[in-house]
């Protein structure tokens, strides 16, 4: 199941938010490496676009980051990706009530495992 349009709306400001907070500032770094997003029914998906070696002009979207939302307890779960391209559930928290907090989560990476 999708999001509300109401729910799609808010989504989506938040992650514009997200995304002009911790993209590069400087256009010249964006075409090296940036940050971007897409929203799959009830997930979000963090990605680094980069440009893809030995392919001029051509940009690979990587997710590093899944935010998946549950309806019947509204809240977030968070997902990070392992070395063997498999999503994995994020332990140290079970579920967060607020996605900025998911961001927050996410950009913060106490663990390593979104940024290494």
């Amino acid at each position: 199941m999708a999001f509300s349009e109401k729910q799609l709306k808010e989504v989506e400001s938040i992650l514009t938010l997200w995304q002009a907070t911790h993209r590069p500032e400087d256009e010249k770094i964006r075409a090296q490496v940036d940050l971007g997003y897409t929203i799959e029914k009830q997930q979000i998906f963090l990605k680094e676009i980069r440009p893809v070696y030995l392919k001029k002009g051509e940009f690979g979207h990587y997710p590093f980051a899944k935010i998946s939302y549950e309806k019947s307890s509204d809240s977030w779960k968070i997902y990070w990706m392992r070395g063997n391209l498999q999503w994995t559930r994020y332990k140290p928290t079970s579920k967060i009530n607020d996605l900025e907090d998911a961001l927050n989560e996410i950009m913060n990476d106490p663990m390593g495992c979104f940024f290494g």
